[in-house]
């Protein structure tokens, strides 16, 4: 008889069903391991097993990334065009990522092109160290979730401007007041343009009305959204640094404090930006595969037993 308890259905499935002890037998699951050591003695002060190790799944274009999995940030290497995870390490220590890259074969990791990532320096160095022969390109989500982040934070400095009224006004739709007008409107703000309905065009038209700077905040975001569009790449990299330069110079003559900090962003990554451009690789598969592991995760009810739980994710998704 099988225990239908949940214990029981557990200790079946993990110990009886799944080969989890007879692959870590015969070295397919956690025959990998990497070492912090001692500063001073170079002795080896901590082990760390490497869940996911598949050389089989790298190619000549990756993505890496971290992800939070029960309170805890792994990183993930996997392909851009299978989407099948290569590296997964319970860690986000660069010395002890930089390690497991290393425990594959050097002429494949040579073979790689080029890596999709977000802004982190860390991520960028160990590109440069370990996959010599690849060019680094920034997701192009991650730099337009900074342009929506700005875009927000003008609607936020508006509202602190603003005080607190129960009174309807009679301007605004519906009666809102200012505060709930710019409430309201929260989300319509970063719709594109050509998506919007006829409804959300009028109402955005008098909040705009009223609220002239988030209007350029609107503009200046929608310009470079569509700079960023698919159409563009492959295009000469000189026409692409002559629109962004024009955009940028709106941004310094603007008002819009919350779009300042856009013009170093765009300086310090701009050839990991422009990359985009090239390959037009982004991490949309590994947002996808983010996406997958996360309802597994939901449906597995939490990771308390972080091996078996690496296990699965290594049979589903690698």
């Amino acid at each position: 008889m099988i225990d239908k308890k949940p214990k029981g259905m557990y200790h079946w499935y993990k110990n009886i069903i799944s080969d989890y002890h007879e692959d870590q037998k015969n070295g397919n699951f956690l025959s990998q391991k990497v070492y912090e050591h001692d500063n001073d003695t170079g002795e080896i002060t901590k082990e760390l097993k490497v869940h996911i190790f598949k050389p089989n799944n790298l190619g000549p274009s990756l993505i890496i990334d971290e992800k939070m999995i029960g309170h805890k940030y792994t990183v993930i290497i996997s392909n851009e065009q299978t989407g099948k995870i290569a590296l997964l390490l319970d860690t986000m220590k660069p010395e002890l990522i930089g390690q497991a890259i290393q425990l594959f074969d050097a002429n494949e990791l040579n073979k790689v092109k080029n890596v999709c990532s977000d802004m982190s320096p860390m991520m960028k160095r160990i590109i440069k160290q370990y996959m010599p022969n690849a060019t680094n390109t920034i997701d192009k989500y991650h730099v337009i979730k900074q342009i929506i982040d700005a875009l927000n934070g003008e609607r936020l400095r508006l509202k602190r401007y603003l005080r607190q009224s129960s009174e309807v006004n009679n301007d605004n739709p519906n009666g809102w007041t200012d505060m709930e007008f710019l409430e309201k409107c929260r989300y319509w703000i970063y719709i594109r343009k050509s998506n919007q309905s006829q409804e959300q065009k009028e109402i955005l038209g008098k909040l705009y009305q009223k609220f002239p700077t988030l209007k350029q905040a609107v503009e200046l975001t929608e310009e470079i959204r569509s700079w960023y569009d698919n159409k563009n790449i492959g295009i000469n990299q000189w026409q692409l640094e002559k629109q962004l330069d024009k955009w940028l110079v709106k941004i310094e003559e603007s008002k819009l404090p919350t779009f300042k900090f856009l013009i170093k962003l765009f300086e310090k990554h701009l050839n990991q930006i422009l990359g985009y451009f090239k390959l037009g690789q982004t991490s949309a598969k590994a947002e996808n595969l983010n996406g997958r592991i996360q309802r597994f995760l939901t449906n597995s009810y939490g990771t308390r037993d972080r091996c078996f739980f690496f296990y699965r994710v290594q049979v589903y998704f690698s």
